[in-house]
Order: C-alpha cells, then sequence, then structure tokens
C-alpha cells in the first residue's frame, strides 16, 4: 500500500484562505462544502462496510 506523505494530504485539503472565503460567500462555495463534508463520510461508510479506502 503506498503511503502519502504530508505534504500531498496538505495540497488536497483546502487553504485558509479558501475556508475565509466560504465564510464570506457561501452559496459560491457550496462545491467545496458538499466534498468536505461527503468524501469522508463516504470513505467512512465504505470502510466500515469492509470496502476500504483505496
Amino acid at each position: 500500500m503506498r503511503r502519502l506523505n504530508a505534504a500531498r494530504i496538505r495540497a488536497l485539503l483546502p487553504s485558509r484562505t479558501d475556508l475565509e472565503a466560504m465564510g464570506r460567500q457561501p452559496r459560491r462555495e457550496a462545491g467545496l462544502t458538499v466534498a468536505v463534508i461527503a468524501l469522508p463520510l463516504a470513505l467512512g461508510f465504505g470502510v466500515s462496510s469492509g470496502m476500504g479506502a483505496w
């Protein structure tokens, strides 16, 4: 199994400026909100059902 280093993981996460912009204009950043919530939830369901993340 491949290991991801911290820099590659950080590159996938939204930055502080992204989160601040989302607070100012929440309707424009709806896709980011859905991604931040839905992806970990889907991975959690997959892992709990035995499918795994990869």
